[in-house]
């Protein structure tokens, strides 16, 4: 009997442990909020959103050098053209003779663009010279000393213009996808770091299990030998322990390829030992979904990137009415020039030079090509604004029933806490009163699947509400705890 009631304590007082495992002093716990501030600061996922908000902003670097004044030099390296032409003669014949000429030509010039008129101002400084060789050798050199220009587009398409309004939207577009990007991995890393708890606690239940399981099939041994049990149950408590041990098995192996995927995730050394800590629970939060709404229009790129598409769909029916219509370009230049036998001589006394031109095109008949261009144009336009708006109502209806969730997934969080602990206490009393003979091998069981069941359920809760705070983060870009905009300090 002292054999029995010795089994019967130790089956008693085999309790669920809180971990698997004390961690190794070498192994680096995290935290959730740990595990993503670590992944947004040095992951490669974060890597790569720099990078491409990196690239936007040279993009935009590029697109304003346009309104700034540009310098260039141009030119032709010494040539030599050798051929027989014709000369004429003092007495009006012409004769045919071998001649070779070296010529040379360099020019400076600082271009403005006129973003209101689409216009360009240039002001531009030459030289050249020409050596001739032959029948009659000379030596000539021409300059430029300053020439000021201006070329003006009249009733064309003005691409600088709409540039102006496009281009700022896209770079603020790029930011605001950056800090989407980075809400993204907060979202991947909790989806990820519940993973390796969830195989965590399936490595504490399986071993918990195999625990009791092996107590009670020890129990039930000495009670097949004093004829208190039917072989049946017997070789059910001996089934029940070998299932346990397989599912510690398949669980420790399940844990190891989640810790080791969140540590390829944190771009942590190989090697790494990775241990978790159990998340709190879900924050006191009042989210007003109309509230969320409101923060999303105001800080998602989506919703920037609607706004883009409609100006741009503007845009590509200004360019296709200015093509079919009057269009000209005027041109207007003054300057200096001057030709001499020397290069000192031909800087004195330069002359001034004048040029005015006007350059027109009028389409006249196209064959209804330029009306159709611009019918597309419109229709395009009109399935753009008909997009936009169906793309709106979408993103503001993800945004309004996201937030419920969350609240929704905050009492479910609690309702599986409260499951979870009377799942806990009902296999207690389960075990306490198969110790004692009131119940069936069979109904004990019954009352530790349902266990582990609620802890299941408790654990899958928790990591459905966290995953659903950051994904409603992510849709947008506010951080809810603290009442402001999502923000990171590489911005």
């Amino acid at each position: 009997m002292m054999r029995y009631a010795l089994l019967a304590a130790l089956l008693l007082l085999t309790m669920p442990p809180v971990r698997a495992q004390p961690a190794a002093p070498d192994t680096l716990r995290l935290a959730l909020q740990d595990a993503i501030q670590r992944a947004q600061t040095s992951s490669p996922s974060a890597a790569i959103a720099r990078l491409q908000f990196e690239q936007s902003e040279w993009f935009f670097e590029a697109y304003q050098s346009q309104f700034l004044p540009s310098l260039s030099l141009s030119g032709s390296a010494p040539g030599l053209e050798r051929s027989i032409s014709d000369l004429v003669l003092d007495d009006g014949s012409v004769q045919y003779v071998e001649q070779s000429r070296l010529f040379s030509r360099a020019s400076v010039a600082v271009e403005q663009s006129i973003p209101l008129t689409g216009g360009q101002l240039f002001v531009t400084s030459g030289l050249s010279r020409v050596d001739q060789f032959g029948e009659r050798d000379f030596r000539q050199w021409q300059t430029t000393p300053v020439t000021i220009g201006l070329e003006q587009p009249l009733f064309q398409f003005n691409a600088l213009k709409w540039q102006q309004r496009l281009e700022p939207l896209t770079y603020r577009i790029a930011q605001r996808t950056l800090t989407e990007d980075m809400a993204d991995v907060a979202v991947d890393i909790a989806q990820r770091f519940f993973d390796v708890y969830i195989q965590q606690m399936n490595v504490d239940i399986a071993r918990f299990n195999v625990a009791v399981n092996d107590t009670i099939y020890t129990l039930s041994q000495g009670r097949y030998d004093i004829g208190r049990i039917a072989e049946n149950d017997l070789l059910q408590s001996e089934l029940q322990l070998l299932n346990a041990q397989s599912a510690l098995s398949s669980a420790r192996i399940a844990y190891d390829e989640a810790r080791e995927d969140l540590r390829r995730a944190l771009d942590l050394p190989d090697g790494t030992a990775i241990d978790v800590i159990p998340p709190t629970a879900p924050p006191t939060l009042s989210i007003d979904p109309d509230a969320a709404v409101a923060q999303a229009e105001r800080n998602r790129a989506d919703f920037l990137d609607l706004r883009r598409q409609s100006i741009a769909a503007q845009r590509d029916v200004a360019q296709a009415e200015s093509q079919t219509g009057f269009s000209a370009t005027v041109t207007a230049q003054y300057g200096l020039n001057q030709s001499a036998t020397t290069l000192n001589d031909a800087y004195i006394d330069p002359l001034s030079q004048q040029r005015l031109g006007v350059r027109f095109q009028m389409p006249l008949y196209q064959w209804g090509r330029g009306r159709a261009e611009v019918e597309a144009a419109r229709a395009a336009r009109q399935a753009t604004r008909e997009r936009v708006d169906r793309t709106r109502d979408a993103l503001k209806q993800d945004v309004y029933f996201e937030a419920r969730r969350v609240q929704q997934l905050r009492d479910q969080v609690n309702i599986a806490a409260t499951a979870d602990t009377v799942a806990t206490r009902r296999f207690e009393v389960a075990r306490n009163r198969y110790r004692v003979g009131n119940i069936t091998i069979t109904e004990l069981f019954r009352a530790q699947t349902e266990k582990d069941a609620a802890r299941r359920s408790y654990i899958q809760a928790l990591r459905a509400f966290w995953t659903s705070y950051y994904q409603l983060r992510r849709l947008t870009l506010f951080d809810f705890g603290a009442d402001r905009p999502l923000s990171f300090p590489f911005e």
